[in-house]
This record gives C-alpha cells, sequence and structure tokens, in this order.
C-alpha cells in the first residue's frame, strides 16, 4: 500500500496546531526555512517530518510541505534549536496519476523517495537551510529511485 505522506503530514501539522492551542506551548521555537536539492531532481516536491534526533528531549516533532525545493515552518510551529532527523519524502516526477483518477475520497501522491539526514537546527533558526539529499541518504524500500525510473 502507497504511504500518503502529505495527508499524514498535514494531520500531523494540525495535530500539532491542536496540542499547542491559542495559548502556545513551553517549547522556545525557532523559525526554519531552505531548500532541498536531490541528485536527479530539479525542484522536488513532498513532504518533511522532522523529529528530535535524542530521543526524551521533548522536542516538538515539525512537519512541513516541500513545494518547488522550498520548504518553510514558522516559529509557532518550528523546531527548538538542536539536533534533528528529517525524513524527507520526494514525489518521483513524471509518474504522479493525473488528475481525478484516484478513488474518491484519497489523495494519490504516486510514488515517492525516502531520504533520512540528521540537521542541526541553530539557535534563532535558520531562513537559508540548505539540505542537500543524495543516494546515502535514502531510506530503504523507498518507492523510487532518484533518477525516477521505476
Amino acid at each position: 500500500m502507497r504511504r500518503r505522506f502529505l495527508g499524514g503530514a498535514c494531520v500531523a501539522a494540525l495535530l500539532a496546531c491542536l496540542v499547542a492551542g491559542c495559548g502556545g506551548d513551553s517549547f522556545d521555537r525557532v523559525a526554519i526555512s531552505g531548500t532541498v536539492t536531490c541528485e536527479g531532481m530539479e525542484s522536488p516536491s513532498g513532504g518533511i517530518i522532522a523529529t528530535p534526533a535524542q530521543p526524551g528531549t521533548e522536542a516538538p516533532n515539525v512537519s512541513a510541505p516541500l513545494s518547488n525545493g522550498k520548504f518553510s515552518v514558522p516559529r509557532d510551529q518550528g523546531p527548538v534549536p538542536g539536533s534533528y532527523i528529517f525524513e524527507i519524502s520526494v514525489l518521483v516526477p513524471g509518474k504522479q496519476p493525473p488528475p481525478g483518477e484516484s478513488p474518491e475520497g484519497e489523495v494519490e501522491t504516486g510514488p515517492e523517495i525516502t531520504y533520512r539526514k540528521t540537521i542541526e537546527i541553530p539557535e534563532g533558526g535558520s531562513d537559508s537551510l540548505s539540505i542537500e539529499l543524495t543516494s546515502a541518504d535514502l531510506v530503504g524500500g523507498s518507492a523510487g529511485t532518484p533518477s525516477g525510473e521505476i
């Protein structure tokens, strides 16, 4: 069964907003944004989920859509400074289903490739994170290949 990463990322982001509520939370969050480059693909799209690299820190998980190689997380939904494991799912170009071909009520994203990379979030955040994905970052069992060939 294909993963519905973008739908899951949206649900995770919504749950994070609901848990945070109107009054915010006790985390000293920072805003982050930047670009993702991926060998063999120009301006990748997909989604990002970032979890603290150190289990038990109670730092928040973060998610964001990736569109045309760019992502952005505002401060109120952002991470705290420190080390995070970014899991980045990139949609395979040219392999997405035509609009309207998915079963009613489902959002089909088509094949995707998943990468994992540890990123350090600096104090004060960053508006210029640059994440370069290579074959060494591929997660086993990804649905595609960096060249987009399946």
